[in-house]
């Protein structure tokens, strides 16, 4: 037991909590074989057998292992809260982390009208898809997240922050004003070479959404390009790579493309502010919170 550390901790509950070695060594950018000793040597250390090897990879906890778990879980927790309790004394940062949505067209100005109210604060802002904001947000990485989807509702808390509506754009040519001008909704567009964004998206499980909702199947799609950055999208449709299904919010930001309406289902989506259920707020966090709800009710 003196030989017990944090390390063999964290890497027993990310192997836990990721199903396999594999998935764990990815989750903490540590080798794979770092992750096996480490758990070798907790269970070493403690004389019991924590985890079951099933096959395929895969893991399953033993009956002794479920208790070390739910005690190895409260005690990085509580570790967790510790630093960021010490940390919260020397700074003020404000660490977040955002999908490109509300990284580009709605955090700017809540961010420029919060500092106003508390010119102290500093803000750390990273940008990702919004399964990787999901996934920094639940590691403890930052302290808050603004996505698209949430895709583990039972771990995280979620506010709507606002509503979207998913466009049809393309680019800014003759053709394509004049079918805007005769009314022509975007669904009658999707046989146009499409550009789509990557899987973890939010825009892209909104319009994947849509599609099948409304009966368009992906076969049946000319895709043109995967393209991960909204703003690169929305350029390259300007320059005439192709149409693409995008936020409205981002389509309004951006004067080379023309915007069609979708009609059907699925043509509304919804952004969210995110945070861990089981994790203590430090003081700028609660006070962000506070005024991002107050400023959109």
């Amino acid at each position: 037991m003196q030989t017990l550390n944090l390390k063999q901790l964290e890497a027993f509950v990310a192997v836990v909590e990721s199903g396999s070695f594999t998935a764990a060594a990815e989750r903490l950018f540590l080798a794979q074989s770092t992750i096996s000793g480490h758990v070798a040597a907790l269970e070493k250390d403690l004389g019991l057998a924590l985890l079951l090897r099933t096959g395929r990879r895969q893991v399953a906890l033993t009956e002794e292992g479920r208790r070390v778990y739910a005690h190895a879980r409260t005690i990085l927790q509580s570790c967790g809260e510790l630093s960021r309790d010490l940390e919260e004394h020397k700074s003020q940062e404000l660490s977040m982390a955002a999908s490109s949505i509300p990284m580009q067209y709605i955090l700017p100005r809540l961010l420029a009208d919060f500092s106003g109210i508390m010119p102290q604060c500093r803000f750390s802002l990273r940008g990702g898809d919004s399964e990787a904001v999901q996934r920094i947000v639940l590691s403890g990485e930052v302290q808050l997240g603004f996505a698209g989807a949430v895709f583990s509702g039972r771990d995280l808390h979620q506010d709507l922050l606002a509503q979207d509506s998913l466009v049809l754009v393309a680019p800014d040519t003759e053709e394509y004003r004049d079918l805007r001008q005769a009314g022509t909704p975007g669904n009658l567009l999707l046989d146009r070479p499409l550009i789509v964004r990557e899987n973890g998206s939010g825009t892209q499980q909104a319009a994947d959404r849509f599609l099948a909702e409304n009966g368009f199947r992906s076969e049946d799609l000319h895709i043109v390009a995967h393209i991960q950055s909204s703003e690169a999208m929305l350029r390259a449709v300007a320059c005439g790579l192709g149409c693409a299904l995008v936020s409205g919010l981002a389509a309004a930001s951006n004067r080379h493309v023309i915007s069609f309406p979708l009609l059907g289902k699925e043509t509304e989506r919804r952004l969210y502010m995110i945070r861990p259920r089981d994790r203590r707020l430090t003081r700028p966090a609660q006070a962000f919170i506070d005024f991002v709800l107050a400023s959109i009710h």
